[in-house]
């Protein structure tokens, strides 16, 4: 027993070493360190970073702007020939928050073009070798996209996108190599970077179904990877471990209506999803892809989970989330990309040029959508509308809605037109608990 009674000291000595021996060596590579990293730090107190939706377009896809780019943005409006240099905004002031884990929850990428992949994974390696983690999970963009193309004035033609497979070995580093459990049945993992702290990331994409010329939005969590989601958290409650879930589609709706008019932005059957998970013990689910900052909650009985829906950057206001995981609580605070070093802004703030370009896409988007089944609306009254429903989308996106008397007599007008456009518009204003910028959720 002696022997026994010394090797344990010299453990705790060697483990307490191997920390201090990174925070001397930031140029460490990511697997020398990753065995220690546990540790090195428990979940009693963690400090997270939330990003989602980064659509990360590598700029040597648009070699020469036209009318070829322009349409896609006419039709999915992001700040694609931006997103470098919003990323290098994010990854600098992520350098100076010094979280000790990032996770992303998906559509990394524009439209899953190899080249932006591993453009992407070169700036993630900078926060790898400043001791940050990072998990990932992809979105419906990330994989066997149609759309992975090159712009060249008014034409594309085709780059290569990735498989599942190569997305597992891309983002080896970022989630996968060290996963402590793997689903069969898709990109699914357990992660466990910290004592006692787990991330459940889950994959409910639908990129096996995509077609030559079309990519599937819609999410689905298969049965398979449902019950090995709920023995991976019945397994984490027996050991008394952390959960924290992360997906790409919403699995609680975050305003009056969404499931109807927007139902490919929650996983299917996601009223059952949520009730599913919450008996499991599951608490809270950060997630994207409607590009909100957004958080919204289900109840069941004395039982909760919430839905933390992250905004992107490349589109109005560019957030991102920072929390403090201290005694099972999340302490959440949003952040905002505030200026951005690109020629293109021509003197004006970022945030005045982010804003002016989301509310035009915007516009341009209820414009379209009121002209189209099953709403039909005639062209010189959509083009009244549409100003009114773009502003509620802006309000929505930003989070923390409030419903002025002007914006709510524009809408008394509009239901005069139409009744169920005017309940859509009540409902993008109509903010649902909890908070959505800033918030505390308990995990006890």
């Amino acid at each position: 027993m002696k022997s026994f009674k010394i090797i344990i000291p010299v453990l705790a000595l060697l483990s307490v070493m191997a920390c201090k021996k990174e925070d001397q060596d930031f140029r460490m590579q990511p697997d020398a360190r990753n065995e220690n990293d546990n540790f090195c730090k428990s979940s009693k107190s963690v400090k997270i970073a939330v990003l989602s939706d980064l659509h990360y377009m590598e700029p040597s896809l648009l070699k020469r702007d036209g009318s070829a780019f322009q349409m896609y943005l006419m039709q999915d409006p992001k700040l694609l020939a931006e997103s470098g240099a919003i990323l290098q905004q994010i990854i600098h002031k992520l350098l100076v928050d010094k979280p000790d884990l990032v996770l992303i929850s998906g559509d990394l990428t524009k439209d899953g073009e190899l080249i932006s992949h591993k453009s992407l994974i070169k700036q993630l390696q900078i926060l790898d070798l400043n001791h940050i983690k990072v998990l990932v999970i992809p979105g419906n963009h990330d994989i066997n996209n149609p759309d992975s193309k090159v712009f060249n004035g008014d034409n594309t033609y085709s780059t290569p996108t990735i498989t599942p497979d190569n997305f597992k070995s891309l983002y080896a580093d970022y989630g996968y190599r060290t996963a402590i459990a793997k689903d069969p049945s898709s990109l699914s993992y357990v992660s466990e970077p910290f004592k006692d702290l787990r991330i459940l990331a889950l994959d409910a994409n639908e990129y096996y179904n995509n077609s030559p010329v079309y990519c599937v939005v819609a999410g689905n969590i298969k049965d398979a990877t449902m019950q090995w989601a709920k023995k991976q958290l019945a397994d984490a409650r027996a050991k008394g471990k952390t959960v924290i879930g992360m997906m790409h589609h919403g699995i609680v709706e975050h305003f009056m209506g969404e499931s109807e008019i927007f139902p490919d932005y929650l996983v299917d059957n996601w009223g059952d999803r949520a009730d599913e998970f919450i008996k499991a013990g599951l608490k809270v689910m950060f997630t994207g892809h409607f590009h909100a900052n957004d958080a919204t909650q289900r109840n069941l009985g004395n039982l909760s989970l919430v839905d933390i829906e992250t905004g992107s950057p490349v589109i109005y206001a560019s957030p991102y989330r920072i929390i403090n995981l201290v005694n099972n609580k999340l302490y959440i605070k949003t952040d905002h990309v505030e200026r951005i070093y690109y020629p293109g802004l021509n003197g004006v703030s970022f945030p005045d040029y982010e804003k002016s370009f989301s509310l035009n896409g915007f516009e341009i988007q209820a414009k379209y959508m009121l002209m189209s089944p099953p709403y039909n609306v005639p062209e010189d009254v959509a083009s009244q509308i549409s100003p009114v429903f773009a502003e509620a989308m802006l309000a929505h996106f930003g989070g923390d809605e409030t419903l002025s008397e002007e914006i709510n007599a524009e809408i008394q007008a509009i239901s005069d037109v139409s009744p169920d456009l005017a309940n859509i518009i009540y409902g993008l204003y109509t903010d649902l608990p909890p908070k959505d910028n800033d918030l505390i959720v308990d995990l006890n």
